[in-house]
């Protein structure tokens, strides 16, 4: 009976190590996972730390005047939202790090639950022979009632010596294997604290950048007659560009009646019977009222694509820093509120500017505030792209989705090195963060 026991010991100890190889195969998996995850969200703080890099400089090189000052209230204000982005990625990747040491210490438990188990089988096996002995072994071979018992009963002790080497071997490997995830879980906190001290760090230095804002607030609060008309100017600017938008959507509409108008005209003058007055009547609506028209099936098309990609559209820009959002907001200078038909992305300077949507383009302008701006048409939707200071495109120009229409602001454009980003249905704006991608 005895005998029998210790094999079902040893059967069980058999299961165990496999069951440890195979939690250790999908540990490594899933911290390899969050390593991965790491090293991307440690790229993209590299990228805001370039640009925050670029601000700091500009910052430094700020004079007092008023519109130097002006201009250092706006680089501050995109180093504070690049810094706001960097921070939130520096909490992500320490949110990964707490993952890795979360699952380092319940792959320390599990091994070490393991490794007890197995000693204790161990004890189990050395205390089984302390008491028997090889005394007891030859007792069991000299006393078996046939050559078949005593040849099992070889095999049996046979195997019991074997397997208590085997063990023996597989607790000296499993301490082994623990102490190097001991190690991981050692690095796993050194790299906590690092991205802690970063994120403390960080913290102080946006505390420092808002105390120059505010400090910059006050200076620009004692020039309030010019900041006031600075504003009358921002929303003539902002009138300005919705009006444009507006009369632009009309004379758009206005052509495609007109071209429709023409095509219906042209299809009844060739069913006219009198050939010399069908001829007539052809000639005359042959000519197209507007070049690449696109048809209303198509535009549908445009449409449905668009109205589907809610929440999915890729960026226009490399980039997803909001300097300023969509709507109406507090302007920190004056006290007063601000309409923005749209948002302004910070970006390097003259970034590629891709469209986020089939469509056509159905008109380029200059406009005070915003600089060169292209619209395009996917339907009743329409997207712009303002502050371009290049225009890859051509007005009348069929776009598929990720065509460069042109390349964002520079440090000399009107509104510095950002993207104006506007999406509309019909004369409504959208909020745009709704419709680009979260990812």
């Amino acid at each position: 009976m005895k005998n029998i026991i210790s094999h079902s010991g040893l059967s069980f100890v058999f299961v165990l190590i496999l069951c440890s190889s195979v939690f250790g195969q999908t540990y490594e998996e899933k911290r390899q996972k969050i390593l991965d995850e790491q090293t991307n969200t440690r790229a993209e703080i590299n990228v805001l730390d370039a640009r925050i890099k670029t601000y700091e400089q500009r910052i430094n090189k700020a004079e007092n005047q008023y519109d130097e000052l002006y201009r250092q209230y706006e680089n501050v204000n995109r180093l504070i939202s690049l810094q706001d982005d960097k921070l939130e990625s520096l909490e992500e990747e320490q949110n990964h790090i707490q993952e890795e040491i979360r699952l380092t210490e319940e792959e320390i438990d599990l091994r070490q639950r393991e490794l007890d188990h197995l000693i204790d089988n161990y004890k189990q096996i050395l205390t089984y022979t302390y008491k028997n002995g090889r005394t007891s072994n030859l007792e069991l071979l000299v006393t078996s009632k046939s050559i078949n018992q005593m040849i099992v009963r070889t095999y049996y002790l046979r195997k019991l010596d074997e397997q208590k080497t085997k063990q023996a071997n597989q607790i000296r490997v499993q301490r082994l294997e623990l102490e190097d995830v001991k190690n991981d879980l050692k690095q796993s906190h050194y790299k906590n604290e690092l991205v802690l001290d970063e994120i403390r760090e960080e913290k102080g230095k946006l505390s420092d950048q808002q105390t120059i804002q505010r400090q910059n607030v006050e200076k620009i609060k004692a020039e309030s007659s010019n900041l006031l008309s600075e504003l009358r100017r921002i929303r003539e600017q902002k009138e300005n560009l919705e009006n444009n938008f507006t009369d632009l959507i009309a004379e758009e509409e206005r052509i495609r009646e007109a071209e429709n108008d023409r095509l219906a005209r042209l299809a009844e003058a060739r069913n006219i019977a009198d050939a010399a007055r069908r001829a007539e009547e052809v000639a005359k609506y042959s000519t197209p009222t507007t070049t690449s028209f696109v048809s209303d099936e198509t535009l549908a098309a445009y449409e449905r694509n668009f109205a589907v990609s809610k929440g999915k559209l890729n960026w226009p820009v490399n980039s997803k820093t909001i300097s300023k959002k969509f709507g109406v907001t507090r302007n920190p200078l004056y006290g007063t509120r601000t309409d923005n038909p749209g948002i302004n992305i910070v970006t390097e300077p003259a970034s590629e500017v891709r469209v986020v949507s089939d469509g056509q383009v159905f008109a380029i302008q200059p406009l005070p505030g915003f600089g060169n701006v292209v619209f395009v048409k996917h339907g009743t939707y329409y997207t712009a792209y303002g502050n371009l200071s290049q225009i890859n495109v051509s007005n009348r120009q069929i776009l598929t989705s990720g065509t460069v229409v042109g390349r964002s602001g520079t440090e000399n454009s009107e509104l510095g090195e950002t993207l104006l980003f506007i999406v509309r249905k019909n004369n409504t704006n959208l909020n745009p963060e709704e419709w680009l991608s979260k990812k």
